[in-house]
C-alpha cells in the first residue's frame, strides 16, 4: 500500500497524475469562446477565384510556348509593328506546325499576343 501512494506522489509531483485529484484552482480555465456577436461584425468573405484564360492565351500557351519562351515578342529587331503582321506570324506558324486553326482561333492567338506583348491599338 505505502508503494502505491508514494508511486502517486511521485506522478502527481511530475504532473503526470489524473488532473481529477487537482484542486479546482489548479486547473486551467477553459478557453474563451467566440461570441454571436463578434461573428456577426465580421465582413463576410468571398473565396478567390483565379482568373480565367481566354482561348488565346490556351492556344498560344499550349501550341507556342513549346519552342520559343515570350522574350521573342520582346525582340526589337523583329518585333512585329501591326495587327496585320502579328497575325502574319501566327498563321505562319500555326501552318509550320499543322494546327489547322480556324479564323477565330488565329484572331484569338492575335488579340491575345497584343494584349500581353504588343499592345498595338487596334486601328493599326
Amino acid at each position: 500500500m505505502r508503494a502505491k501512494t508514494t508511486k502517486f506522489a511521485v506522478l502527481l509531483a511530475l504532473g503526470l497524475a489524473s488532473t481529477a485529484w487537482a484542486s479546482p484552482r489548479d486547473l486551467p480555465s477553459p478557453p474563451v469562446q467566440e461570441t454571436e456577436t463578434v461573428r456577426l461584425t465580421e465582413p463576410p468573405r468571398k473565396p478567390i477565384t483565379p482568373p480565367t484564360p481566354t482561348r488565346g492565351q490556351l492556344l498560344y500557351e499550349n501550341h507556342c510556348t513549346a519552342c520559343h519562351a515570350s522574350v521573342v515578342h520582346l525582340r526589337t529587331d523583329r518585333r512585329a509593328k501591326s495587327l496585320p503582321e502579328i497575325r502574319t506570324w501566327v498563321l505562319h506558324w500555326s501552318g509550320y506546325l499543322k494546327l489547322r486553326w480556324d479564323k477565330e482561333e488565329v484572331a484569338d492567338v492575335v488579340n491575345h499576343l497584343n494584349r500581353k506583348f504588343y499592345k498595338l491599338a487596334p486601328h493599326e
